[in-house]
């Protein structure tokens, strides 16, 4: 089979060797040991140099829209040992690649942004009553979550899944994060489980699975939840909490209009500390409507980038025409926000 490889558009100067060439190629090729009988155009798009070594990087355009086979080709190139096969990506990697790179323009920052991730969801409890029930749902909510968040910029590697974690786990966990993350990265937390607000002293709880109800050294609270978020270095935390929680912490914040891009560099640039919660002091039911419409949001979502602002906004109505809680969203105080929004960025 004849395929055609027009390199283009091409100024690369590799240890003081300037390329600036075309080839025409007849060959077989092989996709992961399978012949393609279909004939492609290839079309060349950039080439990289990395100290010794030329990416190139095609479009593919199968000629009677068969989709390729397999995610790279591989090619002996006119005057090659078979020995210096070239691997080429295919039109969604190229997309990707040229997509994240925008992207990062567009945030007004120089390098690739790393968003972490900390689900946590408390089913089973260990010391469980009438009072302290278990939860059929919140590991469900936390896997779904898992996979929704990679429809976004974070890496599978970068999303920490804690499942019936006692106060140590989560704590341990936390402290961990808090040595790998930095003041460049975006880090979530997200938490479905029991919750208590205590009235005499106004302060509010998480139950891990090993919680006591008359043993509050069990439980985690938000001053210890707060300590963290104020001094892991992230530029952007947001917590999502799917169970009662402070609403003390919460200053209000006004809906916004729709982002430009400026808007987005702007908000990126400056750090934030933001919660966002089910219901304000409110016991959540097992079944919950707030992470069903905070999932379904995040899916359907078709733009770049998604300002957690605008995430709650979009779900704040569905929640409260379909449940008795108000869901809440705002500055986690004294933790160092500065007015900036977390920055969903959608994956092409």
């Amino acid at each position: 089979m004849r395929i055609v490889i027009v390199i283009a558009c091409l100024l690369t100067t590799i240890s003081g060797l300037s390329i600036a060439q075309s080839y025409s190629i007849s060959n077989e090729v092989m996709l992961r040991n399978k012949s393609v009988s279909n004939l492609l155009q290839l079309r060349f798009c950039a080439i990289e140099a990395y100290s010794n070594e030329i990416k190139l990087k095609l479009q593919q355009q199968p000629k009677d829209q068969q989709p390729v086979a397999s995610p790279n080709i591989i090619y002996e190139a006119a005057g090659r040992k078979p020995s210096e096969n070239v691997i080429v990506n295919t039109d969604k990697n190229i997309e990707d690649t040229r997509s994240a790179t925008t992207s990062y323009r567009e945030l007004g920052i120089s390098s690739v942004p790393k968003y972490y991730a900390l689900l946590i969801g408390i089913s089973d409890y260990k010391f469980s009553n009438e009072k302290l029930a278990d939860l059929d749902n919140p590991l469900k909510d936390v896997n779904a979550l898992n996979l929704t968040l990679q429809d976004y910029t974070f890496a599978k590697e970068n999303i920490r899944i804690l499942e019936n974690a006692t106060r140590s786990d989560i704590i341990d966990e936390l402290d961990q994060l808090a040595q790998i993350i930095t003041e460049k990265d975006n880090f979530l937390i997200f938490y479905a489980g029991h919750g208590f607000w205590d009235e005499h002293l106004r302060v509010g709880y998480w139950l891990p699975s090993d919680a006591q109800l008359h043993k509050k050294s069990t439980w985690l609270s938000n001053s210890n939840l707060k300590d963290y978020v104020a001094g892991i270095k992230a530029r952007h935390t947001i917590v999502i909490s799917d169970a009662c929680f402070s609403g003390s912490i919460f200053k209000a914040r006004e809906v916004a209009d729709p982002l430009s891009d400026y808007g987005v560099s702007k908000l990126y640039r400056l750090p934030s500390r933001k919660a966002m919660t089910s219901g304000n002091l409110n016991i959540t039911p097992d079944v919950s409507k707030f992470f069903e419409y905070l999932n379904k949001r995040l899916l359907s979502n078709e733009s770049k980038y998604l300002s957690s602002r605008e995430l709650f906004y979009s779900l704040y109505n569905a929640v409260i025409n379909n449940t008795d809680t108000v869901p809440q969203y705002g500055v986690i105080q004294d933790t160092g926000d500065e007015g900036g929004e977390f920055i969903f960025i959608k994956r092409n």
